[in-house]
């Protein structure tokens, strides 16, 4: 079994509007479709997205191109976080490191649930190769998580990740067959 983690494609930042309600730009489709058409996806049995617009956008642009079954998952949403002045990039790698942040989901928290989400999917799905669209901070702490990395590592490994971008996974060995940030 291979799991096909991707991060969705690029959005309309609306500042007023909470993240998880922003949609993809025409950017982030034209990046989606370009995605949709790797050569690995006929090898896929279905994919899972999170509730937000930006990750079921951009696994509905790959389903219809394949055909593929297409559920949405609550649990694969992103870390829920206030809107953020200032250097997001580095909140993001403390949060990542393990520091609790103000008005953040707690760390521990969010893991659990993705990590329970995605090994939920792995036991429904034994033996087939899955695609799953969330969020980059939600597939960095499950990456971590799985591959062992330290804070500094999960950091470096969310700071490598683009929009849209795809790391390929074999959860059951607990390998990275691919990495984030490889086009």
């Amino acid at each position: 079994m291979r799991l096909y983690l991707v991060r969705h494609a690029a959005v309309v930042v609306r500042p007023a509007q909470p993240s998880a309600q922003w949609h993809l730009s025409p950017e982030g489709r034209a990046a989606a479709d370009a995605l949709a058409d790797a050569p690995f996806w006929p090898s896929v049995s279905g994919i899972y997205a999170s509730t937000e617009p930006k990750a079921t956008g951009t696994a509905q642009r790959i389903a219809a191109r394949h055909g593929l079954p297409l559920r949405i998952e609550p649990d694969l949403r992103e870390v829920e976080r206030p809107w953020m002045d200032g250097d997001y990039a580095a909140i993001a790698r403390r949060y990542l490191a393990g520091d609790a942040i103000d008005g953040w989901e707690p760390r521990a928290e969010a893991l659990a649930r993705v990590r329970g989400c995605i090994e939920r999917i792995v036991t429904r799905h034994a033996g087939l190769d899955i695609g799953i669209a969330s969020h980059g901070l939600a597939l960095t702490l499950y990456v971590s998580d799985l591959l062992g990395l330290d804070g500094e590592a999960s950091g470096r490994l969310w700071s490598s990740i683009a929009f849209p971008d795809l790391a390929l996974v074999d959860p059951e060995a607990r390998r990275m067959e691919r990495s984030f940030g490889q086009a």
